[in-house]
């Protein structure tokens, strides 16, 4: 149960992504595993955790999921951007998940990490989401 309610939150959260107008205009690419070479800006999953919720009468889980959003402005500004009109997606989204009811979805934490590389600095920033999901 617990791989399949993470596999079903992940192919919604696509969805909502590559579906809003705001966010898909303003991206070179929506991926799971970006391929090399990407052209910025792009969004990317980043790490998962699943943690067991069941009730009495449920299965359920807690799922933790990374948003990363990857920018080559010489500024944090569009990086930053990027990450406002993604949350403003995904915080509290009622996505419809099969097989599965999504209780809720929420920004845990977010952040904005400046990188080197060898054409000079890049930003990635960090959503980090909480959702708790229930077997139907």
């Amino acid at each position: 149960m617990t791989a399949m309610a993470s596999h079903r939150l992940q192919e919604a959260v696509f969805h909502a992504l590559k579906h809003d107008e705001t966010v898909s205009a303003q991206m070179c690419g929506i991926y799971d595993e970006p391929p090399t070479g990407a052209r910025f800006p792009y969004l990317a999953m980043g790490d998962t955790n699943i943690t067991v919720q069941d009730l009495k009468d449920r299965e359920g889980v807690q799922i933790t999921f990374d948003v990363t959003l990857w920018s080559d402005e010489p500024s944090q500004m569009q990086v930053k951007e990027l990450m406002a009109h993604t949350d403003a997606v995904l915080h509290e989204a009622d996505l419809a998940l099969v097989g599965f009811d999504l209780v809720y979805l929420r920004l845990a934490n977010a952040g904005v990490i400046r990188q080197w590389n060898e054409q000079g600095s890049l930003y990635r920033g960090r959503l980090s989401y909480t959702a708790l999901v229930y077997a139907l």
